[in-house]
């Protein structure tokens, strides 16, 4: 697995962990993003299937949300977006 892929995979990791961690997120936006990083873990297990192209939408869609009231959950969606750009995804 190339390193870029490891990299995505801590911070899909670590928005799970902060997912966990903060009540003040609504249900509906977090079960948003915990779809669209199960679809990022699929799209990286099969890369013989290319991604949706919704997912960077998914995410621009959820920094939006959450730039005022998540700060931490906006840079973690941030370094998402960034990664699955340096895979061409």
């Amino acid at each position: 697995m190339a390193h870029d892929q490891r990299s995505l995979k801590a911070i899909l990791d670590e928005l799970h962990e902060v997912l966990e961690q903060a009540p003040e997120v609504g249900d509906a936006a977090r079960e948003s993003l915990r779809q669209t990083a199960s679809e990022i873990r699929s799209a990286l297990e099969r890369p013989e299937h290319s991604p949706p192209e919704s997912l960077r939408e998914q995410l621009s869609s959820a920094l939006e949300r959450f730039e005022v009231a998540h700060p931490r959950l906006t840079g973690l969606v941030g370094r998402i977006a960034d990664a699955l750009s340096d895979l061409g995804i």
